[in-house]
């Protein structure tokens, strides 16, 4: 083995259940950023010679990745293999006797190359003549390849069992969107209950045995909550939220909404990686980035006008020929995106750019070590594509201490979910069906199993009009920590020294505080101090006493005007309740009141859980609550209707 590469433990476990378990077809199941292609290349390289491997070919899911694989191999183990694929002075591709006489030990193409025109055909071919049998075959992302659909085909066409020794197949993720069998033929599904089958890694490392092993940084997700409006055909909906939505339209249209470029969403969320990433700088971390996800280019073009006219910084736009295709004809990147990738991940120093914006570049096997944050700016809500760009972030960064990371996401149920459900385990079942039901329109789902739609925007009776953000819950290790805990973790990490140097992200504090309750009370209480005496300065100038207020409430301190304001706002949602429902038993008026406080802090931009609201923000509530017993009960009939 070549001194440069030290086997990290579970690859050294998957080499020995591979040799021990020596199948025609073998599944790696390893998590993103764990090592997939060294603990595949390490298997070829302890086995090449005993089992006598001739040849090795390597199949990846993207033409950018060849060069990539190529260079890994060459690095850790002295293994040349061509990555150029067709060679235009010739035609073709080099055949494996020429590459071998010239001392390569293999070849990498992509899964787009493979299917195109009769390449498969030709490959099978030339590999016929000379190392039939001999052959060791990598399907790299494996996920990508199905038998029904053009990559699976032409895998099945270019290395059938007289070809090839051995197959060594590597996901991440090994699990399609729609339904299909990875390369039934070759991986094992095994029957779970009627027409349902599951596929059977041959070998797992998962994501939160990563975590334990620390090979992956510690990572964690905030969301960002908002009030939306937005006109749908001819009617415009005002206040809509996340959890005030109503069906999946709703749901869909607030988040539409949200990720629109122009709106004070996407605004409170660059802002949100910026002031992090102006903190990295500040304790000498200057590299770090943040990777946002757009839905469309047109989106790209436009994220990168603001984060321009926000932070004054400039934006690499990187995009995937699929993308490509139904861009703006006016609209150009210049050089290959490959190339802008490498550059951007090897920038060092305070000029190394900060922000990356990807459509569908940025997948698996993409390296960027320095990204340390990412926001979700996109509607895609598919389980693979999320786990997939979670994976941009879990590089060493540095790599003797490396960084946490985050991702901010819209507060919408479905990412909550995949958010919460991180570090379990996904199956991959297919649930089979009647030969006549399997006809269906196949444009809206790509090779590697991620359905297509939703991505695009421009829908015709849809428009977004405006948009707010506010953080809301934090989420780390498939748990929920609620707003109460995490401003108060946020504020600490930003303002005391000692809690500047906590080695992991505030949701890990803020989870720490949760199950602290005597260190929670005495950082909230210096929280609530900070904020009284940040309320009284920028009120001591110019105070404005709410109308039905006493005029003594000028003078008081800020935590009795909180406490004052605070007790006025529930008598006013108690009227409240009444004037709606005066029929209804106390016991309902009770929780009517619940209703009526959560909706009244939704409007005005408050936390709707039991965080701390400083007087200012009860000030708000009370005078929101007031406007409505006006309207009441003529205009508002019941709570629906705030």
């Amino acid at each position: 083995m070549p001194e440069r590469f030290a086997p990290r433990d579970w690859q050294e476990r998957f080499v020995r259940a591979y040799q021990t378990n020596l199948k025609k077809n073998f599944l790696l199941e390893a998590c993103t950023s764990a090592g997939k292609t060294a603990g595949a290349l390490h298997a070829f390289d302890s086995l090449k010679n005993v089992l006598d491997w001739r040849f090795l070919v390597v199949v990846v899911p993207a033409e950018h990745l060849m060069r990539q694989y190529a260079q890994d191999a060459f690095n850790l183990f002295g293994l040349n293999l061509f990555y150029s694929g067709t060679v235009r002075s010739l035609g073709r591709l080099p055949t494996p006797e020429e590459l071998l006489q010239q001392h390569y030990h293999g070849l990498v193409v992509s899964y787009q190359w493979l299917s195109y025109s009769n390449n498969s055909s030709l490959l099978l071919n030339n590999l016929s003549r000379t190392v039939a049998g001999k052959v060791f075959l990598i399907l790299d992302e494996v996920h990508h390849t199905s038998s029904d659909l053009a990559f699976g085909q032409a895998c099945e066409r270019a290395f059938p069992d007289t070809i090839v020794s051995h197959r060594l197949m590597t996901s991440g993720t090994p699990f399609r969107s729609d339904n299909r069998r990875i390369l039934g033929n070759w991986l094992t599904y095994t029957p779970i209950e009627e027409n349902a089958y599951q596929c059977i890694p041959d070998f797992q490392y998962r994501l939160a045995d990563a975590l334990s092993d620390e090979i992956i940084p510690p990572f964690s997700f905030v969301t960002m909550e908002g009030e939306f409006a937005y006109r749908r055909g001819r009617a415009v909906y005002n206040g809509r939220t996340f959890t005030n939505a109503t069906n999946e339209q709703q749901l869909k249209d607030a988040l539409n909404t949200a990720i629109d470029v122009e709106g004070g969403w996407v605004k409170e969320a660059i802002e949100w990686a910026h002031i992090r990433m102006k903190r990295d700088r500040a304790k000498g971390l200057p590299e770090c980035a943040t990777y946002v996800r757009v839905p469309t280019i047109l989106a790209a073009r436009q994220m990168k006008e603001r984060i321009r006219r926000l932070t004054n910084e400039d934006a690499l736009v990187v995009v995937s020929r699929d993308d490509e295709l139904g861009s703006i004809s006016n609209f150009q990147f210049g050089r290959d995106s490959s190339e802008q990738i490498e550059q951007f991940a090897a920038e060092t120093g305070y000029s190394a750019r900060s922000w990356i914006i990807g459509v569908g570049m940025l997948g698996e096997g993409v390296s960027i070590k320095r990204l340390k944050y990412r926001i979700h700016a996109t509607n895609i809500r598919a389980i693979l594509s999320f786990m997939q760009d979670l994976g941009r972030l879990l590089r060493r960064f540095p790599e003797d201490n490396p960084e946490p990371v985050e991702t901010l996401i819209p507060a919408h149920p479905d990412l909550i979910d995949l958010a919460v459900s991180a570090l379990n385990e996904i199956a991959h079942v297919v649930r089979e069906r009647e030969e006549n039901d399997r006809s269906q329109d196949e444009s809206g789902v790509n090779d590697a199993g991620n359905s297509q739609g939703g991505q695009q925007l421009t829908l015709s009776n849809f428009m977004p009009i405006s948009s707010t953000g506010e953080l809301g819950r934090q989420i780390v290790d498939g748990e929920e920590i609620d707003s109460e805990y995490a401003n108060v973790a946020e504020w600490a990490i930003t303002n005391k020294p000692i809690w500047q140097i906590f080695p992991k992200t505030p949701a890990h504090l803020a989870q720490m505080l949760k199950d602290d309750k005597a260190l929670f009370d005495i950082l909230r209480r210096e929280y609530e101090e900070a904020l009284n005496q940040i309320s009284n300065t920028q009120s001591s100038s110019s105070a404005v006493i709410p109308d039905g207020f006493p005029s003594e409430y000028e003078r008081y301190l800020p935590t009795k005007k909180t406490a004052f304001a605070r007790r006025e706002a529930n008598k006013k949602a108690y009227r409240l309740a009444c004037i709606l429902y005066g029929n209804a038993s106390e016991e309902d008026k009770r929780e009517k009141v619940k209703q009526i406080h959560t909706i009244a802090k939704s409007r005005n931009c408050l936390p709707t859980n039991n965080s701390f609201i400083a007087h200012e923000g009860w000030e708000r509530v009370y005078q929101w609550l007031r406007e409505r017993i006006t309207d009441a009960p003529t205009r508002i009939k019941g709570i629906e209707d705030l």
